[in-house]
């Protein structure tokens, strides 16, 4: 199993960055690693939107399809995967010192020959989210209001 974590202070209200990360058109802008990002499902996003994603893996590229299994707005969401490798992620919202404490949780569920890969797994997946946090975290701080 990977696990990661990424906590962080971002100087924007609560609402502004659950509105810019609730929207599957800005993920492009701050994940380095995201080639594609389609919702599947019609309607406004919550519980039960399902969306596929294109990432790039090293050389390679992967599709996944994930669901969206909590939604709380300005609180909390969390999506799993529908395809393998099973992985969970999720992001609570905070009001800290005037701004955002964001909290970014990740677990892969790995298995077989990729059980071996997981410290090579781990190790890309902390260096590329820790950076795309930091891009994130710019990206809401140097935005018009």
């Amino acid at each position: 199993m990977i696990q990661h974590q990424v906590t962080i202070h971002i100087n924007r209200p609560v609402e502004q960055v659950f509105a810019f990360l609730a929207d599957s058109k800005n993920l492009r802008l701050w994940q380095s690693n995201l080639v594609e990002n389609k919702q599947l499902t019609e309607g406004s996003i919550g519980v039960g939107t399902r969306f596929r994603e294109v990432r790039r893996t090293g050389p390679r590229q992967s599709e996944i399809q994930a669901e969206i299994t909590d939604f709380e707005p300005n609180k909390y969401f969390a999506t799993k995967t529908l395809t393998k490798p099973q992985v969970t992620v999720s992001y609570t919202f905070e009001n800290e010192n005037g701004g955002t404490r964001l909290t970014y949780k990740f677990v892969m569920i790995t298995s077989g020959f990729m059980r071996l890969l997981e410290p090579l797994i781990s190790s890309s997946i902390k260096k590329d989210s820790n950076s795309d946090y930091e891009k994130l975290k710019h990206i809401l701080e140097h935005q018009a209001s």
